[in-house]
């Protein structure tokens, strides 16, 4: 039997040969500039399947290290506020025991109330990346109503009309100097302190959500990430600043008037004690987010070395491969130069 092989056969084995190899020396130029293999399928096989999820998991791993740097940038802005909300607190309660003790006229406390009101609300209107850090889940709005503003804000308008209610007169009024110690008493433990109980404080005061927003810090760890402005300690805070500078303290008896600084000091204290347990609270939620960020690098680089078991090629490997490619792919070229030149008319 004779097996005639022709010329134009040749050609076409080795021009299918050069392609071949041409899509092997792309895939290798591919893993010697990324470092990883060009066609995971192909390489891993059944391995992909694991090489995929842990990629995903991966990913996960990273998005939440990523929300983490905005929530630890929320708690830092929260924390700071109440650094600035709890100093003032201790500054004005010191100013109240001096007043107790004679040392400190009512006009002076009265403007120092107004001021600490003001610094209050600010804060508690604290924004971050666009978000008030005190709303709860309603970080769209200001947490606070501006007592100071024009218009009178709800809360304005409410103290207001508890005054004039309980004492037929307005704070600014002449008349104030007539209420007895007894007769202010009664109204900040009753009227007054019910302007501040939760239905009013949301109605007149707050649109904060009392639910705080939670966060996903890690991937099996979720947690309380905020403090809303309607937490007790801020409300006791609040009545006591502005039964000081607004409930006509500069006019008034002196003895009414001390029951206003025993009121606001008795407040005050307690909302301290609770600023302590807020504070303490951040805290607890920073040092959560650290340890979350810390446990969530050491998974990242674990995950990362298995990856690269999978994925990663010897570039040594690769570089000597893409040699041999090349060396091949010109002498195939050589042979098919050579044998296009074959005819039978040179040997006739």
């Amino acid at each position: 039997m004779i097996d005639i092989i022709s010329t134009p056969s040749l050609t076409s084995v080795l021009r299918r040969s050069v392609l071949e190899m041409q899509t092997q020396l792309s895939q290798a130029q591919i893993e010697v500039s990324t470092g990883r293999v060009a066609d995971i399928g192909l390489s891993l096989g059944v391995g992909a399947g694991r090489d995929y999820a842990l990629g995903v998991r991966e990913a996960d791993l990273q998005s939440i290290t990523q929300t983490n740097g905005v929530v630890a940038a929320q708690l830092d802005a929260t924390q700071a506020a109440l650094s600035d909300i709890l100093k003032s607190a201790q500054g004005f309660l010191a100013t109240l025991t001096t007043a107790q003790a004679g040392g400190s006229d009512a006009t002076t406390i009265q403007a120092q109330a107004a001021a600490s009101l003001q610094s209050l609300i600010s804060d508690l209107n604290t924004t971050e990346n666009g978000n008030y850090i005190f709303g709860g889940v309603n970080t769209g709005s200001a947490p606070i109503a501006d007592y100071f503003a024009t218009p009178p804000a709800a809360n304005k308008q409410a103290v207001d009309a508890a005054f004039l209610s309980a004492f037929g007169v307005s704070q600014s009024s002449a008349g104030v100097s007539s209420i007895t110690a007894s007769q202010m008493q009664t109204f900040l433990s009753g009227s007054f302190s019910t302007l501040f109980s939760p239905a009013n404080w949301s109605s007149n005061w707050s649109s904060a959500s009392s639910q705080t927003t939670q966060s996903r810090i890690s991937l099996t760890q979720t947690i309380n990430t905020s403090v809303s402005a309607n937490d007790p300690a801020l409300q006791k805070l609040a009545m006591a600043y502005t039964m000081v500078a607004d409930l006509g303290a500069k006019d008034l008896s002196s003895s009414a008037y001390q029951t206003i600084v025993q009121a606001a000091t008795q407040s005050i204290g307690q909302a301290l004690s609770g600023l302590t347990h807020v504070q303490a609270s951040v805290g607890i939620m920073q040092q959560s987010v650290t340890n979350a960020n810390k446990t969530m690098s050491t998974q990242q680089n674990a995950i990362a070395a298995q990856i690269g078991s999978l994925e990663n090629v010897d570039p040594y490997l690769a570089s000597t491969r893409i040699n041999n490619l090349l060396t091949q792919i010109e002498t195939s070229y050589a042979l098919t130069a050579k044998i296009q030149q074959l005819s039978l008319s040179k040997y006739i």
